[in-house]
């Protein structure tokens, strides 16, 4: 048995899965093995552990297999506002209203700040959009119109002026770190605060970080993951945020999509085909993507692998510039 994260023992976390196993499926499933792979997913900063439970039920002696992931908060109350949010798109039959799937709540552990969720098997959207380029783009604008018709109030508001309190220490490290491009980043950073746009009169629900890592791609719908940043919003950053990071897919990896612009029109023209008319929303589209774009900057300038050679550090530094410059 592998311990997990978060001084858990492996005792403790026997108890926790089999406190979980009992609930769902009674007293008479016997929990007899498991293994916790802490290391299954890339992204997030969460402490993330996928489990695989191996039960016996006693009455038929026959084995039972189970796939699990646990993510482990710092604060109860952002595990408690996944954990609702997650119920209530559960219950709403997001599926059948606009093709996406999202993890199912089963038990949240307290003492640990322990949320335990059904593990989502599908192909990442950012490798597979290579392959089924239109249908994604389809799928994932729809699953967007969808998230944000959805009646959930969350607490917090992702705003403009948020966005650029988070963003100013990334731009002084950029200067720092690309000397020659100072006068460029700055510039970029002062046409974001001279053009941020109100929020709108209406906050619907929005993800907080859609894009392609965060989406899995299955038998033709979407799943969705990691609500960690849901808040109320404008329908706008969700946009934004996504275009800007299909932008910098096409700038690191174009093998997976050549054609942004394409992408682009895809994205926006199926988005509008589900959702509510909403007048000035290109607009305000157009200014989340460019701030997504200059954090993206950052993370791959600041965002190296453990493992990272000279080569790949060098390609990831290029690949800073050319965003940095088309931004």
């Amino acid at each position: 048995m592998n311990p997990i994260p978060g001084n858990l023992a492996p005792e403790e976390t026997q108890a926790v899965l089999a406190d979980v196993l009992h609930a769902l499926e009674g007293k008479e499933i016997r929990l007899d093995g498991w293994t916790a792979d802490n290391g299954f997913t890339e992204h997030g900063k969460r402490r993330v552990v996928r489990y695989d439970l191996e039960a016996q039920d006693v009455r038929s002696s026959h084995t039972r297999r189970y796939r699990w992931v646990g993510k482990f908060y710092d604060r109860d109350e952002d595990a408690r506002r996944v954990s609702a949010v997650l119920e209530r798109l559960s219950a709403a039959d997001g599926r059948a209203r606009g093709s996406v799937a999202v993890p199912s709540v089963l038990a949240y552990h307290v003492p640990r700040r322990l949320l335990m969720l059904t593990y989502e098997p599908g192909e990442p959207v950012s490798y597979a959009i290579a392959r089924d380029t239109d249908q994604i783009l389809v799928a994932v604008a729809r699953t967007l119109a969808t998230l944000h018709a959805a009646s959930i109030v969350p607490p917090g508001v992702i705003s403009p002026d948020s966005l650029l309190r988070e963003l100013g220490p990334k731009i002084e490290n950029l200067c720092a770190h690309f000397p020659s491009e100072e006068t460029s980043v700055r510039s970029s950073f002062d046409a974001l605060r001279r053009d941020a746009p109100p929020l709108p009169s209406h906050l619907s629900f929005v993800h907080g970080d859609f894009g392609p890592a965060n989406l899995l791609w299955r038998s033709g719908y979407i799943v969705v993951l990691d609500f960690d940043k849901c808040a109320r919003g404008d329908p706008a950053a969700d946009l934004g945020n996504l275009l800007g990071q299909l932008f910098r897919i096409s700038i690191r990896k174009p093998e997976r999509l050549r054609d942004f612009a394409s992408a682009r029109a895809k994205v926006l023209e199926t988005y509008r085909r589900w959702s509510p008319a909403d007048p000035g929303i290109d607009e305000r589209i157009a200014w989340y993507e460019r701030a997504t774009i200059l954090r993206k900057v950052h993370s791959v300038t600041f965002g190296p692998t453990a493992d990272e050679d000279e080569e790949e550090a060098r390609r990831r530094e290029a690949d800073a510039f050319r965003l940095l410059r088309r931004e």
